[in-house]
């Protein structure tokens, strides 16, 4: 069995094509990782912020800085999510204000910061302009991301196909679920250095034969 780590070696010594390259890679990848034997919990137990917390939702800054809680070598202080998240103090300062406001952060006497919730979700299927706001910045960000970041770290992919619209609550089911499955798989990780989005768009390409919010 071919580790992971020495896919690239591999393929560059056998000079292989763009296609054949590809297919190498999902073959090697599919071999070692099989999505239907990531277990979830079967109830989500993340806690659930809703709309009174409007700039925690809909600055993105908010939902990063809980999940540096998760980096070994996070240092839990203001100064180290600005230079984690590449902001300005004051801004470090006002959303780890925002956050202790809403009850995701607390503060000790010596000014170490500390996360309330291991894990924060937002509401689903209902109508947020906080939402729509956050959305909006993630699409900017993968935008910025697509120049910056070298292929190798990063995944940007999409697949056009003709649906049945009355299946469209069992595909935002599946998901949810991967997303879930994904969480799980990255977050058991033994050396976690990085804090990384997982953005899925899925949307009509054609004028909607029904009408539905989002």
């Amino acid at each position: 069995p071919l580790p992971i780590k020495d896919f690239k070696n591999v393929v560059n010594k056998l000079k292989l094509g763009p296609r054949d390259r590809t297919l190498f890679m999902e073959s090697l990848l599919r071999r070692k990782t099989n999505i239907d034997y990531i277990k979830i919990d079967p109830l989500d137990t993340r806690h659930i912020i809703d709309e009174s917390n409007y700039k925690v939702i809909a600055e993105w800054e908010h939902f990063i800085v809980t999940d540096l809680f998760d980096l070994p070598d996070f240092k839990a202080t203001v100064e180290d999510i600005a230079n984690r998240l590449e902001i300005n103090v004051m801004r470090a300062e006002v959303v780890t204000e925002n956050l202790i406001i809403s009850g995701l952060l607390t503060k000790d006497k010596s000014g170490k910061l500390h996360r309330v919730h291991s894990s924060v979700k937002t509401t689903e299927d209902i109508k947020s302009q906080a939402l729509k706001e956050a959305h909006m910045e993630t699409l900017k960000i993968g935008m910025k991301k697509l120049e910056e970041i070298e292929v190798e770290l990063r995944d940007f992919s999409s697949t056009a196909m003709a649906i049945d619209v009355d299946q469209l609550l069992e595909a935002k089911t599946i998901i949810r679920e991967f997303r879930q499955k994904m969480t799980a798989l990255l977050r058991d990780g033994r050396n976690k250095t990085d804090v990384y989005q997982l953005a899925i768009q899925f949307y009509p390409l054609t004028k909607t034969s029904k009408s539905q919010e989002n």
